[in-house]
C-alpha cells in the first residue's frame, strides 16, 4: 500500500514538472528556441522514423530514451530559475485543484482510443474477410 502512494505522488510529481516546463515555455521571456526544443524531442519521441529503429533489441528504444531525455534537460538549463520556479507553482496550483475536469479529459482521450480501436478492428476484419472471398 505504502508503494502505490509513493508510487502514485511520483506521478503526480512528473506531470506536475511536465505541465511546468510547458508554461515556461510558452512564457514570453522565454527564447524561441526552447519551444522548438521541447517540440523536436517530443516529435522524435512519438515519430515512426528513428536514428536507430525500434526493432533492433534494446538499442532501438535507448536511443528514444537518450535523445528524449537530452532535450527536456537542455530545456530546462535553458529556462530562466526564476520563470520555471513561477511555472512550477502555478502547476502544482492548477493540479492541485482539478478534479472533474481531469475526469472528464481521461475519458474523452480514453474514448477516443477505444473508437479508434474499434476502427482497426472492423477495418482489419473486413480486409481479412475481403481478401478470402
Amino acid at each position: 500500500m505504502m508503494q502505490l502512494t509513493y508510487l502514485r505522488q511520483k506521478a503526480h510529481e512528473m506531470n506536475a514538472e511536465i505541465y511546468a516546463l510547458y508554461l515556461a515555455a510558452r512564457h514570453p521571456e522565454v527564447r524561441w528556441y526552447v519551444p522548438l526544443l521541447l517540440a523536436v524531442a517530443i516529435g522524435y519521441a512519438i515519430s515512426p522514423i528513428d536514428l536507430i529503429p525500434d526493432l533492433v533489441p534494446v538499442f532501438g528504444f535507448l536511443d528514444d530514451v537518450v535523445l528524449v531525455a537530452l532535450g527536456i534537460h537542455t530545456a530546462y538549463q535553458l529556462v530562466s530559475k526564476n520563470i520555471l520556479g513561477q511555472a512550477r507553482l502555478h502547476a502544482y496550483e492548477v493540479l492541485s485543484h482539478e478534479g472533474g475536469e481531469a475526469t472528464s479529459a481521461y475519458q474523452i482521450i480514453g474514448y477516443t482510443w477505444m473508437l479508434v480501436a474499434a476502427l482497426f478492428a472492423i477495418m482489419f476484419y473486413k480486409l481479412l474477410f475481403l481478401t478470402v472471398l
